[in-house]
């Protein structure tokens, strides 16, 4: 049970400062920074920022060959959810996009019960519903979606990327550990973006003190910490856990965006943030039940 919980309080902080980082996000898109380049800096600031601290810390990352493969997938995975997230935001806003990406728990409770043969309980079940329907009333307000169509289209990408993320790291995680991985993954997506935009042309221009300072929220606790978190989440709680645990994340990305940005949150929106915490809640209550019966299987290769 104490493993469970550090699971999943790991996955709670990640979602926090996910929360909190889409609000940063939009603040920058607000001043002109254009979404492919703001996920440039993110990705190769945070690769080599966590290649610094790791060896200085001399921490081992060298992997073996086999996985390397896996791991550059799984860079892949990270970066395609992150530009398609950033772009349904710059599209729409920060509770859209969080809302379309939260989709994410039914397509990877799905995948693990067709590939692992994980059972979706009337618990998970339950709480998965509640989480998707409780997402859908915190961003309309019961008013129906109404977005820009490549919006919806990058929102829905979001939340396929970020389950493929989630099932590919679950499995990688125990064989590499946290930091080297995600180190291997922020290498490879940065490797890959700078192909599409070249880091001197994100990092010359002349950017203001202040969206320096925004960078290196984004680039610290926007992904070094919370995706080690997650990732270390993940050692410790199943994908779809992991993924329906970090749909905390809409909430408090809703309730900075009302303190930040001054979007307005009705009460039907309140609702709904309260029914995502009632179904965190209860996959987290249900999972430590049934750590006290069963043991956590081991995770796919």
């Amino acid at each position: 049970m104490r493993s469970r919980l550090r699971g999943h309080a790991a996955v709670m902080g990640a979602a926090t400062l996910w929360g909190v980082s889409g609000v940063v996000a939009k603040t920058l898109f607000n001043r002109q920074i254009e979404p492919w380049t703001l996920l440039e800096i993110r990705l190769t600031g945070s690769f080599l920022t966590l290649l610094v601290i790791l060896t200085l810390r001399r921490h081992p990352v060298r992997v073996p060959r086999d996985l390397v493969g896996r791991l550059v997938a799984l860079g892949l995975a990270m970066t395609c959810a992150q530009f398609t997230y950033y772009l349904t935001i710059s599209l729409t806003n920060v509770s859209t996009a969080l809302f379309l990406q939260y989709t994410a728990p039914v397509f990877v409770a799905l995948y693990a019960w067709a590939a692992t043969g994980e059972t979706i309980t009337p618990r998970r079940g339950g709480a998965i519903l509640l989480a998707v329907t409780g997402s859908y009333f915190l961003v309309t307000g019961g008013e129906g979606i109404r977005i820009h169509p490549l919006g919806l289209l990058s929102g829905c990408l979001s939340a396929v990327a970020f389950g493929v993320y989630a099932i590919l790291a679950r499995g990688r995680v125990q064989q590499v550990g946290s930091w080297t991985m995600l180190l291997y993954a922020l290498g490879s997506g940065a490797a890959v973006w700078s192909l599409i935009v070249p880091p001197w042309k994100a990092y010359l221009p002349g950017h203001e003190p202040v969206e320096w300072a925004l960078f290196g929220f984004i680039v610290v606790f926007a992904t070094i910490l919370p995706f080690g978190l997650f990732l270390y989440g993940l050692r410790h709680i199943t994908s779809s856990l992991a993924s329906l645990t970090a749909t905390l994340e809409p909430v408090v990305g809703s309730a900075a965006a009302m303190l930040m940005l001054h979007e307005v949150l009705g009460v039907i929106q309140i609702t709904g943030g309260l029914a995502i915490v009632a179904a965190v809640v209860l996959i987290q209550v249900s999972d430590l039940f049934a750590a006290r019966r069963v043991v956590l299987p081991p995770a796919p290769d």
